[in-house]
């Protein structure tokens, strides 16, 4: 009965833990959020080696199938046209969905914690473990897909601005 509680809470954490922290970084105050997630800054810089990374691994292909979990950007009904405010706020939102996915592999190690609360500490230790990893793991193709997209959103946006330019 007591490995079943604690199966639960670890339960509840993960779920706390992918929707709390997308939460609290998309409740942070604008100005602390356009500063962090400005797609300018070095760390949102997507090389060409990982673009050709990405599509080694067949990135654009598989990429519309992972499921998403953003309202104002549903890649089934996106605005096209030509609009830089549009396009600067996806790139924007790419950039927090990156550090999104990276915050919630990390943080997930805490799950570990509750190894603690069992009687075979170090089984539970490695079920944890391998469930932690996984997790981690798992996000990392979400935040590859934000840099994919941003590389793609930077080049129609620097192409929308030299027409308007003109």
């Amino acid at each position: 009965m007591k490995d079943l509680l604690i199966t639960l809470l670890n339960t509840a954490f993960w779920f706390g833990l992918h929707f709390g922290t997308a939460g609290a970084v998309c409740a942070l105050p604008k100005d602390v959020q356009t500063r962090w997630f400005d797609p300018n800054r070095r760390f949102f810089t997507v090389s060409d080696w990982e673009m050709r990374v990405f599509r080694k691994i067949g990135l654009p292909k598989w990429k519309d199938r992972l499921p998403q979990f953003n309202p104002e950007f549903d890649k089934r009904h996106l605005k096209s046209g030509r609009d830089t405010a549009y396009l600067d706020r996806f790139l924007f939102i790419t950039c927090r969905a990156e550090v999104i996915h990276y915050v919630i592999g990390v943080l997930g190690w805490v799950s570990l914690t509750f190894c603690l609360l069992s009687t075979d500490r170090t089984a539970w230790l490695i079920r944890y473990a391998v469930i932690a990893l996984a997790i981690q793991l798992a996000n990392l193709p979400f935040a590859w897909i934000q840099r994919y997209n941003r590389k793609r959103l930077l080049r129609v946006r620097k192409r929308l601005s030299l027409r308007i330019e003109i």
